[in-house]
């Protein structure tokens, strides 16, 4: 059987699987006698059967129809287990779970009926109750729902009296069941069911119905002065009484409304913080209100009559054939007299309306809806002029949200005459666009969606004549609210409106092309509405303007940053369909928001004139732009800065929109004059240095700096604007603010090559410095390097360096692959890196181009060694992040144009993509293939072995693949390991190969912790699952052990000193072993116990695995296994026991050497950018 997550929503039948395993389970509760020992997970057998039969319930939540064939068998089989004697209590319980479950899925309606309904099963019911064995809720639960049919049997109780006085088994059953009233669960309802069932019975509402209401009003007064339990209390006998009310004739129960409804007013539940108190009072009152009303249909009710979708479709109109009878019928109905309590009762449905639950809103305008159906035309006009004066300005947005509610009832079952239309439309448009923003969260979501609903019951409602006159205003209302609304639910709900109006109407223009457009799925996510369905939607010309006003007055000043930007991009996107109107009238709204706006408008009106721009010069219609606004566009920065936008707790925010702004006009090339470039230059100075990095200022600003220079500093009529531009940025350099200097860095990197191309040596120099660590303070600035190597990569890019200044940009930057930095943050180098080779694969793809001589004297033989072995060894590095950047950076280096060395077995090692894809293809089609994780742990690391045989590069492979294979992540080391060790067992010939890489690396990297300890575990690995020549294998024992002495000297690291001993005891199994036995004499007596202790485990092993290799091994392992290495307070003793060992195998005593003082802690770096967090966000991951 398929996962239940995998199969279809909509489910046909029941599976047999599930029928099988709750029988089962059915037949294990059965056999229950007592609570079951056996337990397997601390979960017992019971408790897993009740969470599988919970798994399978829930699966037909949705389709519990399903059920239906197999209910009333598995009802006959549980009730006697339930009821049996010998049933355990747990397996009662658990029999009452399994009842519970099914009423949950298919309906406590449904189940009721199939509950054996004898007048024999009473007593049984009532028994159990009254027993022990209902003290759990399932069981009560079931049995007031069993004895809710059961009361209702077809003669009079009294004969189940037997030889008790007349009426016992009623006041017993009221009894127990208005004990449980004042529970806090499930059962405590179906209690009140029985109660209300009962007491309106023909024969027994004189007798009792009075009394019981009056003690329901007592123990709710009793229960004001607990104010623990009271709530309790009342909550389940106004829920009881409001059952009284629902399920008795109204002839009953009338006589008592009066009395019921003083007592109701007298509780003052209005007052009550209690939600579900509420909501029982709204169901109270009305169907109070309902009790003095004479049931009947109103003549006067708008009747739609017969419809066909077709015809709608069509767009045809089929003339309503039910109209109101209202001449007929009005002095029947002007004669009807309506008490005077409606009143009291449609004044507290009102102020119920504008509570702040919606769920008692909701009822109550279920309730006003109820009670209008049965009032005379003129007083159902009050009632929608009452509901009309929910939606003033002074209303809160609970009135607007209960209102709509109220009105879409009285449409949904026509009590909302065509007359009102008029009053109600513009209050449906009102309320599709409320929004109200109060302190950081905004109300007015439930109005909107409220408002939708209001429109889908016109569109069931009313004939598309009655509609028609309004059509304008919904359809474009609806659209609005489907393609820009700030919420999910808003938009899906407006799209149904919008589709159901479709549908029943078939007069909203262009209705089936919007609908196949904005669909349940396709409004889904709001930059898909904004960027590309308001387009699509707009080229249908009935709602483009009202598209373009919209986002103009609302979207684009809205109080959301993010749907500020969604609305510019799409005024930019809409600049297609009509570039006149938003040039002529939307680029003046907004140019007019910014002299006179708030904060958020011209923070918007910003975003949204810079994309305008844009967007009229993809369009070719710049020129649309008058003089006058190129001006008052030259004047936007300085208008902000006089209004003092940049000061403040929204300055930053500001700032970032400034930028945003440059940065677009730039790009569009609006003419700018020389007094405004300074300006814009000046701003963009200021936001460089902004040390706020959460709204992205100095991001944007680096941007902007870009557009604007590459567009305008390239003129030379425009050269004062940016004299002494590169000095004062490169003297920033050294500033002691980390902001400026990553600013200045940064916008070194984006100014075009006439600006930097007189100053190229020195900022060669300069930027080459800065990324370097020359000094502790430096190692924390990470971004301050990474700006730095990207500064120097657009030096070479733009610059025009000759040979001699190229080669020292690469040296730069390959210098840079080896910054492996440190600090409390991790390794904050490994950005560096990723900037260099992002670096690195700029300016080759620069150079490429240039004529062959010029390729050739720029990268040399001895160049692209080193930029592949650098790549190389970052390609299989432990950071996914950084490989990632390296294999693309690779790949892109292997497939240009020129020879490497290898270069057959490179493109084995980083193959072709897709079939060749890539040489065809853009970068980021690399990037995106090689950003799945499989291609990393997987066929990544098998490719990368085939690189081992190439001696240019396997010195570089290992490099980088002993910090993987000795990493920490277990999913990486076992990729990486799993492919070292099957290379290598396949190919034994290049084992030798490899180790002498290794042995390399580690004469390379000494005291290098990062390197040599994990270099240490990755030896471990080779000596424990490689099989290696003895010959290989006493070579490279005899290069390993004096390196590991060199390595060891005065070494306080326990880390590594841990790591070194398992390499160091399989070291034994070859010949020539007592430069090994030397080495851990000394480990042996360590002045760290877990040393010694590690030591002597590992010696042990290693003298029973290679006893034959060893003379004497079996007297060392005894002197070893007697001996407690970790004693603290005995060195001397161990010393001797140790020298004892030396003397059985023939080694010199080591002697005891006093050791230096240890070196002072670091100091801790206090610069700013301190935090990694920080770090990777301006990185940009």
């Amino acid at each position: 059987m398929p996962s239940r997550e995998t199969q279809s929503s909509t489910v046909s039948h029941v599976d047999p699987e599930d029928i099988q395993k709750f029988e089962e389970c059915i037949a294990r509760v059965k056999s229950l006698k007592g609570v079951s020992a056996h337990r397997i997970g601390h979960v017992s057998d019971t408790e897993r059967d009740i969470q599988e039969v919970t798994e399978i319930m829930n699966f037909y939540q949705e389709q519990p129809h399903v059920l239906e064939p197999h209910l009333q068998k598995w009802i006959d089989l549980l009730l006697p287990i339930a009821l049996s004697e010998d049933t355990s209590q747990m397996g009662i319980n658990i029999a009452f779970n399994y009842l519970y479950l099914l009423t949950k899925v298919r309906g406590q309606k449904y189940i009721v009926r199939l509950f054996p309904h004898e007048v024999s099963d009473l007593e049984v019911v009532l028994k159990m109750l009254e027993s022990e064995k209902s003290d759990i809720w399932h069981a009560r639960y079931i049995l007031f729902l069993w004895l809710s049919i059961l009361v209702l049997i077809p003669f009079d109780l009294t004969r189940l009296d037997g030889d008790k006085e007349s009426g016992y088994t009623v006041r017993r059953m009221l009894k127990i069941a208005t004990l449980r009233l004042e529970g806090s669960d499930i059962s405590s309802s179906a209690a009140g069911l029985v109660v209300a069932k009962l007491v309106t019975r023909p024969d027994l509402y004189k007798e009792h119905l009075r009394p019981t209401i009056e003690s329901i009003f007592e123990r709710c007064k009793e229960a004001e002065r607990d104010a623990v339990f009271g709530a309790k209390t009342r909550l389940g006998n106004l829920g009881c009484l409001a059952r009284i009310y629902k399920l008795g004739r109204r002839e009953y129960v009338l006589e008592n409304s009066e009395y019921v409804l003083e007592q109701l007013k007298g509780l003052e539940l209005r007052l009550d913080a209690n939600t579900l108190l509420r909501r029982n009072e709204s169901k109270l009152i009305q169907r109070i209100g309902l009790s003095f009303l004479v049931p009947r249909v109103a003549k006067w009710r708008y009747q739609r009559g017969t419809r066909v979708l077709a015809d709608s479709l069509k767009g045809e109109s089929v003339e309503s054939t039910g109209k109101p009878e209202v001449d007929e019928q009005e002095d029947e109905e002007e004669d009807y007299d309506i008490p005077e309590e409606i009143e009291d009762v449609l004044d507290t449905l009102f102020r119920c309306l504008k509570d702040p639950e919606t769920i008692v809103r909701w009822s109550a305008a279920k309730g006003i809806g109820r009670i209008t159906a049965r009032l005379p035309k003129s007083l159902a006009t009050d009632i929608v002029s009452t509901l009309l004066e929910c939606f003033t300005p002074l209303e809160s947005c609970d009135s607007w949200h209960g209102g709509c509610l109220a009105l879409a009832e009285l449409g949904r079952y026509g009590y909302l005459l065509p007359e009102h239309l008029p009053l109600v439309v513009p209050i449906l448009i009102k309320s599709l666009q409320y929004d109200e923003r109060r302190g950081n969260i905004a109300l007015g979501t439930n109005v909107r969606d409220a408002a939708c609903y209001l429109s889908w019951s016109f569109a069931r409602t009313y004939d598309p004549v009655q509609i028609r006159p309004f059509v304008k205003e919904i359809s474009n209302a609806l659209i609005l609210t489907t393609l820009f609304d700030r919420y999910i639910n808003c938009r899906r709900a407006a799209s149904a409106a919008f589709q159901e109006n479709v549908g029943r109407q078939g007069s909203f223009p262009y209705g089936i092309d919007i609908l196949t457009t904005c669909d349940y799925y396709s409004v889904a996510l709001q930059t898909n509405t904004y960027h590309k369905l308001s387009v699509k939607v707009a080229e249908f010309e009935p709602y483009r303007k009202g598209i373009i006003d919209h986002l103009a007055e609302n979207r684009a000043v809205h109080w959301c940053p993010s749907i500020r930007r969604d609305a510019s991009i799409a005024l930019k996107n809409l600049c297609s369909l009509d570039a006149e109107y938003i040039s002529s009238e939307i680029l003046n709204q907004l140019l007019d928001v910014i002299d006179k706006g708030d904060f958020n408008g011209r923070h918007g009106a910003l975003q949204a004139i810079g994309n305008i721009c844009v967007g009229l010069l993809e369009q070719g219609k710049l020129n649309l732009v008058s003089q006058h606004q190129i001006d008052r566009i030259n004047s936007v920065v300085r208008v902000i800065d006089e209004r003092g936008s940049f000061r403040g707790s929204g300055g930053d925010e500001m700032r970032h929109a400034t930028c945003y702004f440059i940065e677009r006009t730039s790009a569009a090339g609006i003419t700018l004059s020389r007094d405004t470039l300074l300006r814009w230059q000046g701003e963009l100075d200021v936001s460089l240095v902004n040390p706020e990095h959460h709204f992205g200022v100095q991001a944007a600003a680096v941007a902007a700096l870009g557009e604007l220079a590459g567009r305008y500093y390239t003129c030379k009529d425009n050269s004062t604007c940016f004299t002494g531009l590169v000095e004062r940025y490169v003297s920033q350099l050294d500033n002691e603010l980390a902001a400026t200097r990553v600013g200045s860095a940064y916008a070194l990197s984006v100014l075009p090559g006439c600006v930097l191309r007189p100053f190229i040596d020195v900022l060669i120099v300069e930027l080459g410095q800065h990324t370097k660590v020359l000094k502790k303070s430096d190692l924390s600035l990470a971004e301050c390097r990474v700006s730095s190597v990207k500064a120097i990569g657009n030096v070479f890019v733009t610059c025009e360096p000759n040979a001699q200044q190229r080669l020292k940009i690469y040296d730069i930057l390959l210098e840079c692959l080896d910054d492996y930095s440190t600090d409390s943050r991790g390794d904050i180098g490994s950005f560096v890196r990723e900037a260099a080779m992002e670096a690195l694969r700029k300016i080759n793809d620069h150079v490429i181009k240039q004529e062959p001589h010029i390729v050739a004297m720029t990268l040399t033989k001895d160049l692209k060694r080193k930029i592949v072995c650098g790549l190389v060894q970052q390609s299989v590095e432990k950071i996914d992040r950084t490989r990632h950047v390296a294999i693309t950076t690779l790949h892109r280096f292997v497939y240009l144009d020129i020879e490497l060395e290898h270069h057959d077995v490179l493109k084995v090692a980083v193959p072709p993509i897709k079939d060749g894809l890539y040489v065809n293809g853009t970068f980021s089609d690399a990037a995106e293939y090689y950003n799945a994780s499989h291609v990393f742990t997987r066929e990544k690391f098998n490719r990368s072995m085939e690189l081992i045989p190439c001696s240019t590069y396997v010195k570089s492979l290992m490099r980088g693949l002993v910090v993987t294979l000795g990493g920490l992540t277990e999913s990486l080391v076992k990729a990486s390991s799993d492919a070292f060790v099957g290379y290598l067992s396949e190919r034994e010939e290049y084992q030798s190969i490899v180790l002498d890489a290794i042995l390399s690396v580690m004469e390379t990297d000494q005291r290098n912790d990062r390197v040599i300890v994990p270099l240490f575990k990755t030896v471990e690995l080779i000596l424990t699952n490689i099989i290696l020549d003895d010959e290989i294998g006493s070579i490279f024992c005899v290069r390993f052990i004096p390196l590991v002495k060199k390595e060891l000297f005065k070494c306080g690291n326990v880390a590594k000193l841990l790591c070194v001993i398992d390499p160091l005891t399989n070291c034994l199994q070859f010949t020539n072993s007592k430069p090994t036995l030397n080495q851990l004499m000394l480990l042996l007596c360590h002045r760290y116990p877990r040393v010694r202790k590690r030591t002597a485990d590992a010696l042990y092993t290693a003298l029973v695995s290679y006893e034959d290799l060893i003379p004497d091994a079996d007297r060392v392992t005894g002197i070893v296994e007697a001996t407690v290495w970790e004693n603290p307070n005995n060195m001397e003793k161990l010393r001797e026991e140790r020298n004892k060992i030396c003397e059985i195998l023939q080694l010199p005593i080591p002697k005891l050497v006093v050791g230096s003082k240890p070196k002072p802690a670091p100091t801790q770096n206090t610069e700013q950018f301190d935090s990694y967090s920080d770090l990777v966000g301006r990185v940009g991951y």
